[in-house]
């Protein structure tokens, strides 16, 4: 890096990302009155929700999977309306909670990040032709923008693309097209082909629980919620039985057998999938053994023809700013000590960088506040940030709690809600740092003296 002209921002930490990752840290921060710049390389806030930007995973009838009540970030709930939010409502909402914390101002718009190293204990920054030098570097530049693709023996003469890539149900008109994935977006995305296809099929390497959005009248995490009070294998005996006495034998519809029990991958919430396959409006296929032209062979020695495969096989994170020996890798995520912060470079984090099983928002603010309590402690010189470190070196659980899950990439980072609350109760009771309460938020844009009292509770 080119270290001519170096603008010096060593008081300052610099954000990636201005999607939701970086609004919460960038929020987190400003709660506790310390410096930062974020840099965005689209031309407004909201990441992988905002439609417009190139890249983007988000097609044109994208929901949550998880329900308003427990999406919103603490201190601003989301705004009445349908249980789960569409795309468009996520967008909105992030764009009233950057605007209610006037966070537009910090961040610099098409602004792409080119390269970050480390030099002398701070951080290299190269954007928009200048060289900053900042005291830590948040990577908050979203995981869900490097595609995953399996790798199929032969050559397929039609339209595929991966699932990022797809946008609406117009796409399928007149088409055969076969969904590679079942994810909640393969999931999603093969709903959408069984009723505007010609003819749709969905390809699974192994069988899976599929889950009802909502349960007994209420969207299923807050279901989940209400009952977290269950040890974790009779919730998973209770689950299991509900779905066999409702749903009977998927293998019926030729699903596979699921060799795994109930909540040991990550939850596929679709009310509608199994009434395609009831209807016949949908096709179950194994995985596929070979391409050929225009025709598809799987392992049980079946083949379709079809003229378009859409892949949705996840996501690789990257880091295309950053070397990558300067992360600890895990699967197709990271390895960092609560997925976030790095054991190589005591200032180097990377937020929003796993998969889990409940609302992300909340999961993304947890995040953001540990890594602010980090920072202000630092500042501070009070030795909590040391003790982080010293816990970070000796710890290298995972945040899988007691689910035993399935061997797969994806799953290598995985976050069980409940085991991950757990133990940020449990480091901040080590700590010493008083947990965030949504009356640090709520008052923040009204009162400029907030930030000093929320630093003051943590000195």
């Amino acid at each position: 890096m080119n270290e001519t002209t170096i603008i010096d921002c060593k008081d300052k930490h610099c954000i990636i990302g201005a999607g939701p990752s970086g609004l919460a840290q960038a929020r987190a921060l400003l709660a506790l009155d310390l410096p930062f710049d974020v840099f965005e390389r689209h031309k407004d806030i909201g990441g992988l929700w905002d439609i417009e930007n190139p890249g983007t995973p988000v097609y044109e009838h994208t929901h949550f999977v998880s329900s308003r009540t427990e999406s919103g970030f603490m201190g601003l709930p989301f705004p009445p309306g349908a249980d789960f939010p569409r795309r468009d409502e996520i967008l909105a909402y992030l764009h009233n909670f950057a605007d209610a914390y006037d966070l537009k101002k910090y961040i610099y718009f098409s602004s792409a990040v080119e390269k970050v190293e480390p030099k002398d204990g701070y951080w290299l920054v190269k954007v928009n032709s200048q060289t900053r030098i900042y005291r830590s570097v948040i990577c908050a530049s979203g995981m869900h923008w490097n595609p995953s693709y399996p790798e199929i023996p032969g050559t397929f003469t039609g339209w595929q693309r991966h699932s990022k890539d797809y946008f609406g149900a117009d796409e399928f008109k007149n088409q055969r097209v076969l969904i590679v994935g079942a994810g909640n977006s393969g999931c999603d995305i093969a709903t959408e082909a069984a009723r505007n296809a010609k003819a749709a099929y969905i390809s699974m390497r192994r069988g899976y629980h599929f889950l009802p959005k909502v349960i007994f009248g209420k969207p299923a995490d807050i279901y989940e919620r209400e009952n977290e009070w269950m040890p974790f294998r009779f919730r998973q005996w209770v689950f299991g039985h509900m779905l066999t006495a409702l749903l009977g034998d998927l293998t019926r519809y030729g699903l596979q057998k699921p060799q795994h029990r109930i909540l040991e991958t990550q939850p596929i919430l679709n009310s509608e999938i199994l009434s395609c396959f009831a209807h016949g409006d949908l096709h179950a296929k194994p995985d596929i053994e070979r391409l050929d032209g225009s025709m598809v062979h799987f392992v049980d020695g079946s083949s379709i023809e079809v003229d378009q495969i859409i892949f949705a096989t996840g996501y690789k994170a990257e880091f295309p700013y950053l070397d990558s020996e300067h992360i600890e890798w895990a699967g197709h995520g990271v390895g960092h000590y609560m997925t976030c912060f790095s054991r190589k470079h005591p200032n180097l984090f990377t937020l929003g960088f796993y998969e889990g099983n409940a609302a992300v928002f909340p999961h993304l603010e947890l995040f953001a506040s540990m890594v602010a309590c980090y920072l202000f402690s630092q500042k501070q010189k009070t030795g909590q940030d040391l003790a982080l470190l010293e816990i970070a070196r000796n710890e290298h659980g995972d945040l899988r709690g007691p689910i035993h899950m399935i061997d797969s990439p994806r799953h290598t980072y995985y976050c069980d809600w409940l085991t991950f609350r757990k133990r940020v109760r449990k480091l901040y009771r080590q700590l010493g740092w008083p947990m965030p309460v949504a009356e640090d938020f709520a008052t923040l844009k009204a009162n400029p003296d907030t930030q000093m009292q929320i630093a003051t509770r943590h000195v």
